[in-house]
């Protein structure tokens, strides 16, 4: 039917029941695009989504029309909003003043606040900035618009003058925006040469090389000298530092000796601690202790044989909680396990009880003959839900501790829930493959509610099948046991279909998806990682040509299909490549393969929980630990009951080295 005038509560509610019983991969697909052409009466949806593709595309919608006939459809604001910022250059004040007053908890109000100040500033419409501007929305870019409306509307004055200074002074190019404010200082000459080689400073310290070079022209003759010097060290510094062009008993000349040093320690430590001796009573003993703490810790990060004893070599003055950790993590690889006892106990008191150290504690006990006192802290372990917790039940074969306990909410809690306008338009979006504003909405909403309005929006979500949200909202809410909320079985027929036609046990496949992507569909990572499984697009490429699919695009990788089936089928070539090693191919998996076997030459003949812990890369380190978590949890998830870590903790191999009848992973079915 034509929806006019209101829409009651009962249709509202139809449409989120009607949502849920349709099958569907993908919440957007939740009607038919062949809807109208069958002669189907349009429904809210419809009509929206009609009118949000042609506005997005930059057609002319008659909203007036649509509006009315969409009625209190709880989204129809976003249509408006649309609407705005698709003419924003044409758009007056009174009409951005309208929407923001009528609609001030939108989400996408605050972003329409925000381009509308960047276009009244672009313009340079100071006096219209300054009358929109509410002072809620920062950043350089609108700081300095803001500086230039006020220079326009007054003038300058001291304050101006000093908040310019700060935006000038960082070790980082500022946006466009900010060059006539800048240009203003240098005319004026209100910059200090202190000020102006302390911004060389902060940006030399940060390596941007390029941009020191860009402002030497706003330098003095000797700073310019002093500036080339530092470039030169900055390219070379042993060769540099070793005989110098410079006065390094300067202030400036110790900067460049200090800053020289903290470079060569990342790419040769013994040039650089040769330094550190030539430079010692040029540079005192706090800088000395700053720089032998950074060449210490980079041999214990690179695994480095003499990193102990640096560590130990440090002055007290140089060690920290960052130092004690790797003393114990070194000492943990070397496998001394005295030393490793020796280590946990000089950790602060918060870091000793942590379950990592714990753990380590009880088998450094364990390896020195103290039976008794580590079986009482495995035990304690034991009882937790965590990597940790697991490897203690092994050690003591007692079962794993899921500690489930599922959260409850009456079905009149949940539809009072549901009356919400906010969490109605967070649904309405979802389902309408409008994700990225169905998650901005759901996010609003869920920061204006109680904590136990909060505990059951995540049952509220889960029963919408937004298992991304239902997770987000379980942990934000304390309902940490709840695994059906925290580890969903999503799209169960989809995952077993891609994990057993390459043979990859499904447990495994969702532990990746649940660390990659918290089952968020259309996730992307900084680096350019898309979808469920956090596929690279360069990867999917490969993989796909190898499988005989067409190329995919990007767009295509949000896709769970797709993404899954190269996902499954990246993890099952890592996992040929390394014999069915699983830990092996979870590492590779986030860290490349080639990574991995460079580790697996440093660190060969270990015990594997050991290997994991000599994984060079933190995030890699801490991945492998999730997903080893996560499987067991998928084990009793899929089949009832998890299956021990033991079984994928062999001695770790050299590249090449066979495991002869170690089944690693399997395709067992839920």
């Amino acid at each position: 039917m034509t929806v006019r005038g209101t829409v009651p509560k009962s249709l509202l509610r139809s449409l989120v029941v009607l949502g849920l019983l349709l099958p569907a991969l993908l919440p957007g697909s939740l009607f038919a695009a062949g809807d109208m052409e069958r002669g189907a009466e349009p429904d809210p949806r419809s009509i929206f989504l009609d009118a949000w593709k042609r506005l997005a595309a930059g057609s002319s919608v008659d909203l007036d029309a649509v509006t009315a006939e969409l009625g209190d459809y709880p989204l129809t604001p976003y249509l408006q909003w649309q609407a705005l910022r698709h003419r924003m250059h044409s758009a007056s004040a009174d009409e951005i003043r309208r929407f923001t007053e009528r609609y001030p908890t939108l989400p996408v109000t605050s972003r329409l606040e925000f381009q509308w100040l960047l276009q009244l500033g672009r313009a340079a419409r100071w006096r219209e900035f300054l009358d929109a501007d509410n002072g809620r929305h920062g950043g350089a870019t609108l700081d300095c618009y803001r500086l230039r409306a006020l220079e326009a509307d007054a003038g300058i004055d001291d304050g101006w003058i000093e908040a310019a200074r700060e935006l000038w002074t960082v070790g980082y190019s500022q946006p466009e925006a900010c060059d006539p404010v800048f240009a203003v200082l240098y005319e004026r000459d209100l910059l200090t040469p202190e000020r102006r080689w302390e911004r060389i400073r902060l940006i030399m310290t940060a390596n941007d090389t390029r941009l020191a070079r860009a402002l030497r022209g706003r330098l003095s003759a000797e700073q310019q000298g002093r500036l080339d010097s530092w470039l030169k060290v900055a390219g070379a510094p042993a060769r540099s530092l070793s005989d110098p062009d410079f006065e390094p008993d300067t202030e400036w000349g110790r900067q460049i000796v200090e800053d020289g040093i903290r470079r060569l320690a990342v790419r040769d430590r013994d040039a650089a601690g040769r330094l550190v001796e030539q430079y010692a009573d040029l540079l005192g003993p706090s800088t000395v202790g700053v720089l032998q703490r950074r060449i210490a810790l980079r041999a214990a990060w690179s695994r480095d044989a003499d990193a102990l004893e640096l560590l130990d070599a440090l002055p007290a003055s140089a060690v920290d909680s960052q130092v004690r950790e790797w003393s114990a993590r070194v000492a943990l690889g070397r496998q001394d396990w005295e030393r490793l006892l020796r280590a946990i106990w000089a950790l602060p008191s918060g870091e000793q009880q942590r379950g990592e150290w714990r753990y380590w504690k009880a088998e450094a006990l364990r390896r020195t003959g103290q039976r008794e006192q580590a079986g009482i802290l495995l035990a304690e372990l034991a009882r937790e839900r965590s990597y940790y917790g697991f490897l203690a039940a092994d050690a003591i074969g007692s079962p794993y501790s899921l500690n489930h306990r599922p959260a409850t909410a009456g079905n009149s809690e949940l539809d009072a829930l549901m009356e919400r306008r906010d969490l109605l338009r967070a649904h309405e979006l979802n389902a309408l493959g409008l994700q990225e504003e169905a998650r901005r909405e759901w996010h609003a909403a869920f920061a204006r509610l109680s904590a136990d309005e909060r505990r059951r929006a995540a049952l509220l979500a889960s029963r919408w099948g937004w298992h991304d949200r239902a997770l987000h909202a379980a942990n934000q809410s304390g309902l940490t046991n709840d695994l059906a909320l925290r580890f969903p079985v999503v799209w169960p027929e989809r995952y077993r279909q891609h994990a057993e036609e390459h043979g990859v046990d499904p447990s495994l496949v969702y532990a990746i998806s649940r660390k990659e992507s918290a089952f968020t569909p259309d996730a992307r990572s900084p680096v350019g990682a898309l979808g469920l499984m956090q596929v690279m697009p360069g990867t999917a490429r490969a993989v796909a040509e190898r499988l005989g699919m067409p190329r995919p695009a990007q767009s295509t990788l949000v896709d769970p299909d797709i993404n899954l089936r190269l996902g499954v089928a990246y993890l099952a070539e890592m996992l040929e490549r390394f014999d069915g090693n699983a830990i092996l191919a979870v590492a590779a998996y986030n860290a490349g393969p080639s990574r991995v076997e460079r580790w697996q030459e440093a660190n060969a003949g270990q015990p594997a929980a050991v290997w994991i812990e000599n994984i060079t890369f933190a995030e890699t380190r801490d991945y492998v630990k999730s997903v080893l978590a996560f499987r067991a949890v998928y084990d009793w998830q899929l089949r009832g009951e998890s299956r021990s870590l033991a079984g994928l903790m062999p001695t770790m191999p050299s590249p090449g080295e066979a495991l002869p009848g170690l089944a690693l992973y399997e395709a067992g079915k839920p």
